[in-house]
């Protein structure tokens, strides 16, 4: 995964997935788990991942509600999002549809 920082945030010009926690959430760990499994078995595969705690406007502008949350973003605005993380079926679902509509 890729971290966004405050030094390294710009807006996505192309659509991108954000995986949004928070450093002491038990839940984002293991949702982070399960995206790293994907992450192994596709090499185009690329997730960005945000603390949330470092970025509240962000949070704010696009009503995020919970972590962890699993965004498709472009251009710093939430096109899709998911809230529950099942399991790595559902998430790779979910992925595989994004692609296919987003072109990512």
């Amino acid at each position: 995964m890729k971290e966004i920082t405050k030094d390294n945030w710009r807006p996505f010009h192309k659509p991108a997935i954000v995986f949004v926690h928070t450093p002491f959430c038990a839940t984002c760990q293991l949702a982070e788990k399960m995206l790293h499994v994907l992450e192994e078995a596709d090499i185009n595969l690329t997730i960005h991942r945000m603390n949330a705690s470092f970025f509240p406007e962000f949070m704010q502008k696009n009503k995020i509600e919970s972590v962890p949350s699993l965004l498709l973003v472009k251009e710093d605005v939430v096109e899709s999002r998911l809230y529950a993380f099942e399991s790595v079926t559902k998430l790779f679902g979910v992925l595989e549809d994004w692609k296919q509509k987003w072109s990512i």
